[in-house]
């Protein structure tokens, strides 16, 4: 059975070195048929100094480089033997590893055949060091159940006497706890009704400021009230003279005519809008126009104020 690692006949070091011999034998026989010398160039030089280059003379004959066919066929002879002997050397290599995998396929089966034997040996074995073991600890196991019967008449014993004595300290502590809660609840009563009594007095003292308080914020609340009214009564006056400084009169055309606007103002007194509402046209033009002439009109920097005159409602009445 051939390897698949195993090189070709021709992948094989001595293949390559025949394959380059070969190749340089038919190098030189080219150049040896493609060379040829050079003709040479002569010039004569003249007495009166003038010098005149003279016909070339006619080249040489032509000398061919004569190559030994003889010598190159035994040349090749030798390389195809070179071949043919490392063929039949790598063919006996092959052979040779064939025969040695049988071999070690032989000594294989063997060897399984040996340990197979060895093996069934140690299972036979083990199987009678198991029974052996089994035996013994069949032996010890019943010398332990009955030191472990001996233990546990003595653990009994001295559980029954660990109980007597906890009885006795168990009774001893629920008389101590008796006694003990006893005093812890007639102190919890008493702390109960202590901060009871603390509750109902802080009680009545927050209810007592909460009302205080309750009754000095209704008067501050009354007090800024008047003051927003106040305030807004003095805003809507000053706004109304704005207009009415920039209104342009007419008294032929608006005495006794009056007209109601809307305005909406931006916190710094910006007038946002102006719309009319109802009234003579020639009152209604004449305000709208003075309301976007002053552009910005007088406001409070009060919220509460402003939020009365951000969106207001006047009437305009010339006066004459």
């Amino acid at each position: 059975m051939k390897s698949d690692g195993v090189p070709k006949w021709w992948q094989t070091p001595i293949s390559k070195s025949v394959g380059l011999h070969v190749g340089l034998v038919a190098v030189l026989f080219i150049s040896g048929l493609s060379f040829w010398p050079k003709p040479t160039q002569i010039t004569l030089s003249g007495e009166a100094g003038n010098s005149t280059s003279a016909p070339p003379p006619p080249p040489p004959p032509v000398e061919a480089v004569a190559i030994d066919r003889k010598e190159l066929e035994q040349r090749v002879a030798d390389i195809k033997k070179q071949q043919d002997d490392a063929r039949k050397a790598e063919e006996q290599r092959i052979r040779d590893l064939e025969r040695r995998a049988q071999q070690a396929e032989r000594a294989r089966t063997t060897e399984e055949a040996r340990l197979k034997r060895v093996a069934e040996e140690k299972r036979k074995a083990d199987e009678a060091a198991v029974a052996s073991r089994k035996a013994a600890a069949e032996a010890k196991k019943q010398q332990e159940a009955e030191a472990a019967k001996a233990r546990t008449a003595e653990q009994q014993r001295v559980a029954r006497e660990q109980e007597r004595k906890k009885a006795e300290e168990a009774a001893k502590a629920a008389e101590a706890k008796r006694k003990a809660e006893q005093e812890a609840l007639a102190k919890a009563q008493a702390e109960r009704a202590r901060k009871e009594r603390e509750d109902r007095e802080r009680a009545e003292q927050e209810r007592m400021l909460q009302e205080q308080m309750s009754a000095e914020a209704d008067a501050r609340r009354r007090a800024r009230s008047q003051q927003a009214v106040t305030e807004v009564q003095r805003f809507t006056a000053m706004i109304s003279d704005a207009i009415d400084r920039n209104l342009i009169k007419d008294e032929s055309t608006m005495r006794g005519r009056t007209c109601r606007v809307n305005i909406r103002l931006a916190t710094n007194g910006f007038v946002t809008s102006v719309n009319v509402i109802s009234g003579e046209r020639v009152v209604c033009d004449a305000a709208v126009r003075a309301v976007n002439r002053a552009g910005t009109l007088p406001m409070s920097q009060d919220p509460d104020v402003y939020n009365q005159l951000k969106d207001i409602t006047l009437t305009v009445a010339p006066e004459f």
